[in-house]
């Protein structure tokens, strides 16, 4: 066979294995990189969210879409990121995101139950740690104390979607000695960065005015939600955190632009 042939052949076999509608688009610089991995942090909490939001009929923000697109997105910035990964050490913790993410995406894709649901969970956290790892080194990739900020601030999108995951499984009945622990836990960091956030130097009048948003929500959601003798409002939580993501998503978009790095 000649050498054209085969180099076709094997262009071929590595276009095919790409997902469609999940093609890499160029990342820029490392603030976007750093926004885009610790969005995978996120994605790893929202998909089991969404899956509890499904298996109570919770409608609010329509967690049947949610659930697609956040598997959509996953894939997508996994891509991006492969293409931008300069050094070794974040090829490798790429891949083994990539690992974990494979298994994953076959329970997330499947039949919605309390059964499936406690096994995403499980899987959940293996891609939560994975993610953090690209995270962590493309920040070292980046060397500088900017790319701090950004990292932070994209935490707190992840913390958003960990509480109310959290929430939403023992509101449907999941039992774990362990979930009120990593409930408050999550809740104690999300306080503490959101302290850090407030005072940072980096903040614009914009930044400053979305985190006084961000502020009064927080101050709703330690007021309304319920946690004691077995009482939930998991459609009042689900509602307040999805408020918290979205305006941290945007804060962290400005983060990462007034950081270019």
């Amino acid at each position: 066979m000649c050498r054209q042939k085969i180099c076709f052949l094997i262009l071929l076999s590595l276009t095919l294995c790409i997902p469609l509608g999940a093609s890499a688009e160029p990342i820029e610089d490392y603030g976007e990189a750093i926004n885009q991995a610790g969005r995978q942090r996120m994605l790893s909490q929202r998909m089991v969210k969404a899956f509890a939001q499904i298996g109570q009929r919770i409608l609010f923000a329509n967690p049947r879409e949610q659930l697609t697109s956040a598997i959509r997105l996953y894939q997508k910035q996994l891509n991006n990121l492969k293409s931008f990964a300069r050094s070794d050490k974040t090829k490798r913790a790429l891949l083994h995101a990539e690992t974990g993410w494979k298994r994953y995406k076959n329970v997330a894709d499947g039949e919605v139950d309390i059964n499936s649901a406690i096994k995403l969970n499980g899987l959940s956290e293996e891609l939560l740690q994975g993610s953090q790892k690209v995270v962590e080194a493309l920040v070292q990739e980046a060397g500088t104390e900017k790319a701090h900020i950004v990292d932070i601030s994209g935490r707190q999108r992840m913390l958003s979607q960990r509480m109310a995951k959290y929430y939403l499984l023992l509101s449907w009945g999941v039992e774990d000695s362990r979930f009120h622990g990593e409930f408050k836990k999550a809740e104690m960091e999300f306080s503490q960065a959101l302290a850090e956030l407030n005072g940072s130097s980096l903040n614009t009048a914009e930044i400053s005015e979305v985190l006084e948003k961000v502020n009064k929500q927080w101050r709703f959601f330690q007021l309304t939600k319920l946690m004691d003798k077995g009482k939930y409002l998991p459609s009042v939580v689900a509602r307040t955190t999805e408020s918290l993501l979205q305006d941290m998503n945007r804060v962290t978009g400005m983060y990462a632009k007034v950081t270019v790095m």
